[in-house]
């Protein structure tokens, strides 16, 4: 929208293909509308972000809650799957889910994820006591021990 206003609204009664008729009006233009998409960008965090959460964490599975199993999308744990051992609420007053991923993570709190970058599995068989599946090689190998602590 403010791209639009860029382009469509003249100033002083000049018209846009007068300004664009030379490099530092085509510069001018550019530099205009690159600066209404970085503030549309910013505002629009501001006013569509809260209302796109929750439909982007519906579509994932949420709301979750104790012992269902998540694939997690997004972060430092992309592609593992775990066993969620606990909803608690963040400081925006949205659900946080906490993530069997071994005890390292547990007591350092790199095991907190938001509901919307982490996918429900549904119908999966049990897996491994703890419920935690790498997928990739790179996943923790000592969460494999925290599971027999249950």
């Amino acid at each position: 929208m403010l791209e639009v206003l860029v382009l469509t609204v003249p100033s002083n009664g000049v018209r846009l293909t007068s300004i664009a008729s030379d490099w530092q009006g085509v510069a001018f233009l550019f530099l205009a509308v690159v600066a209404a998409a970085g503030l549309g960008l910013f505002l629009g965090m501001f006013t569509c972000w809260p209302w796109l959460r929750p439909i982007c964490s519906r579509l994932n599975g949420a709301p979750l809650k104790t012992g269902d199993r998540v694939l997690v999308l997004t972060g430092p744990h992309s592609g593992t799957t775990a066993q969620v051992y606990e909803i608690t609420t963040g400081q925006g007053g949205w659900n946080l889910a906490r993530l069997d991923l071994g005890p390292a993570h547990r007591d350092k709190f790199t095991d907190i994820v938001e509901e919307y970058s982490v996918l429900k599995i549904k119908g999966e068989p049990d897996g491994p006591a703890n419920g935690s599946q790498p997928i990739r090689s790179e996943t923790n190998r000592t969460s494999s021990a925290a599971g027999s602590r249950r």
